[in-house]
């Protein structure tokens, strides 16, 4: 045998052995093969006696405890067995962090003094073979940062999650990222349980014009403001109801709205001004990590279901890497993003140059390209015999990569201004004149259409005939989606590519957030985790000093800090000291939209405080939903759960839907699900 090639997956494993061919053996690690003890047995006899051994750690030199996992033993042997009868030993995993650790580990049990890295973005012939003559040593300061994380989030998870138990109670757990993550969400769900509602009316007029349109009463004159003044829209008000400081708008009431829309009714309005001005739509850039698992909703996709459909596709050669944050092509991707785009829909659909992307994310690694189809050339997603779920996220990436290189969409956009006595209304209309990149993705050409307004002229009159009004209130913020969080973690710094998936997991197993349709309720366990570590341990919560964090990590990974220097700084230096002076205190938090109530923790669980009196909290209950009445129902014994379906993210493999209509180029059209809460 001349060569062993050691990759992470079998799947992967098989479709590489097949594009090498002869001369090559090509086996699976099947991902990690040596870690830190998960339990008390798996710890080696002789450190047993320390008292850190519980740990895996030594939190004074940072020296981690390596074992073989009993379920690994048996692939170990056999690396073992062929690595001793190869010529030639190339460790192949994944090019990030992750995949040079596993390498490092393989190297070390077997016995490869000198490992030589295989690496590559996408699993096709070419860039295999461009693979074979790049390879290159271990890069130690990528293993150094990788086991600086491991051995961070031990400690920050052997550390902070006893004080949990002691006092939140149950099987909980804290964690470097999905502490901070947790905060997100909490935060938000207490904003919802603070805000109060403030009314404000919309008065409308259809304009009976050919094709008529309708106009919106934007400001009101009156002997106290003869220039006008604007009435108040849900953007004038705070999240408790009130208006804004400095904000000046006429807050209408019932009677006055009625009067005003009675008015209108059936008299002429006159038209003021008339304003077309030109505007542009760019391409959106390429996939990366966080914005692939936030496309994913539209096909009702869990983050964690669009990262498997991603690694198939990335395992059978379909696409490049799926763990990056950089929207960056290579010169051959834009090459062929443009010639995909001409095929398509002609020269024209292209500018005179390539479109570069960069991020704006000030952590992003950018060691990898953007998420793209593999390959020199592409194939239309109609012909890569893809089915279900995958298919749906290879049309995304597809589509999603050759839109990005071609030309804008353009729109003629009209805003017309009319007034009819002391009342002005206005309009815009916005009509696609161009459609650019929006030849591709139609679903969106259809969203970006405004109303059609007719060739009007300043002077002109026009009838009205006015629409009843609309009391309407202010809304209260929205619960994050899982997309929406991980869109929230990457602009906060909190976590990476290879981690959002993973966290949003460990969130729902450990039920500190539940699904409630596609929104992350938080749950009372959540809330009092939140709350207790905000108190005690405010560190790990914190957006700043996780994204710190995970700076330090990068720095690592550059070779800018050492492993040692950057485990003191953050370890013995910080988390450290603040979790040894942490108390164990029940947390309790005020529920805002309940006078006198509280949640408190208890040994038996979330407990509900009211009148005195304290209630075990029933597990189905998102102490935001609640109000007087089951808050007292709880009280008196007598609450009873309502029988709602939940709503269910497609697993992973499983198709969805999709129009039978088909784009330029023979691209199945996915389904537009209703994303609104």
């Amino acid at each position: 045998m001349a060569t062993l090639v050691i990759v992470e997956s079998p799947a992967k494993a098989r479709k590489i052995a097949g594009l090498l061919g002869a001369g090559f053996t090509v086996r699976a690690s099947l991902g990690h093969v040596r870690d830190l003890p998960g339990s008390k047995a798996e710890i080696p006899e002789r450190y047993r006696a320390e008292p850190w051994a519980n740990l895996g750690v030594n939190p004074d030199t940072f020296t981690p405890i390596y074992v073989v996992p009993a379920g690994k033993q048996a692939t170990v042997r056999e690396l073992r067995q062929l690595a001793a009868k190869a010529e030639r030993v190339l460790f192949a995993s994944d090019m990030d962090r992750e995949g040079e650790a596993i390498s490092y580990h393989l190297s070390r049990l077997l016995g490869v003094d000198q490992p030589v890295r295989m690496v590559f973005t996408e699993i096709t012939g070419d860039a295999l073979q461009a693979a074979l003559r790049a390879t290159r040593p271990l890069d130690l300061h990528l293993v150094a940062a990788q086991e600086a994380r491991r051995v961070i989030d031990r400690l920050v998870g052997y550390g902070g999650s006893p004080l949990l138990w002691g006092s939140v109670g149950g099987k909980l757990s804290a964690g470097r990222v999905q502490s901070a993550a947790l905060m997100l969400a909490a935060q938000r769900e207490m904003a919802r349980m603070r805000f109060t509602p403030a009314t404000f009316w919309s008065i409308r007029a259809d304009v009976l014009t050919r094709p008529k349109f309708t106009a919106a009463v934007t400001h009101v004159r009156s002997s106290e403001h003869p220039q006008g003044r604007p009435i108040a829209r849900a953007g004038d008000y705070t999240q408790d109801g009130v208006l804004k400081g400095g904000v000046q708008v006429l807050e209408m009431t019932d009677e006055q709205a009625r009067a005003l829309s009675a008015y209108l009714d059936g008299r002429e309005a006159t038209v003021t001004s008339v304003e077309v001005t030109e505007t542009r739509s760019r391409p959106a850039p390429p996939f990366i990590t966080s914005t692939l698992q936030q496309a994913g909703g539209r096909l009702n996709l869990s983050a964690k279901a669009v990262m498997d459909a991603a690694q198939r596709l990335y395992e059978g050669g379909f696409i490049t890497y799926m763990r990056t944050d950089s929207p960056a092509l290579s010169d051959e991707a834009l090459s062929e993003a443009r010639r995909e785009a001409t095929r398509l829909y002609g020269p024209a659909a292209v500018p005179p140059q390539p479109r570069q992307y960069a991020t704006r994310n000030r952590n992003a690694q950018e060691a990898h390209e953007a998420i793209r189809p593999a390959g020199t050339t592409w194939r239309a997603p109609d012909r890569v015999g893809l089915s279900g779920a995958d298919l749906e996220v290879y049309t995304l990436i597809y589509q999603r990569t050759v839109a990005s290189q071609m030309t804008d969409a353009v729109f003629d956009r009209t805003a017309v201004t009319l007034t009819c006595g002391a009342a002005t209304l206005g309009v815009q209309g916005r009509v696609l004149k161009e459609p650019g990149f929006l030849q591709l993705l139609q679903e969106e050409a259809g969203e970006q259409e405004d109303q059609r307004l007719p060739r009007l002229q300043p002077g002109q009159r026009v009838p009205l005939k006015a629409r009843p009004p609309e009391g309407k209130k202010t809304s209260a913020p929205t619960r994050f989606t899982e997309a929406t969080l991980v869109q929230a973690m990457e602009k906060a710094g909190i976590g990476r590519p290879s981690t959002y998936a993973q966290t949003l997991a460990t969130l729902q197993t450990r039920e500190y957030v539940r699904l409630t349709g596609r929104h992350l309720a938080v749950t009372a366990v959540g809330l009092l985790v939140a709350t207790y570590l905000a108190r005690q341990v405010p560190e790990v919560v914190q957006n700043d000093f996780t994204a710190t964090m995970e700076a330090g990590l990068d720095d690592v990974a550059a070779g800018g800090t050492t492993r040692m220097a950057y485990l003191t700084r953050f370890w013995t230096e910080g988390l450290s000291q603040t979790i040894r002076r942490a108390s164990r205190d029940a947390p309790s938090l005020p529920l805002p939209q309940l006078e006198g109530t509280r949640l408190r923790a208890t040994g038996s669980g979330p407990h509900l405080v009211r009148g005195g009196q304290s209630m075990p909290l029933p597990p189905a209950v998102i102490p935001a939903d609640l109000d007087g009445a089951q808050a007292d129902a709880i009280m008196q014994g007598t609450w009873t759960a309502q029988k709602i379906r939940p709503a269910r993210a497609r697993p992973a493999g499983e198709g969805g839907t999709t129009r039978k209509r088909r784009a330029a180029g023979g691209v199945a059209r996915p389904r537009k699900k209703n994303q609104r809460s």
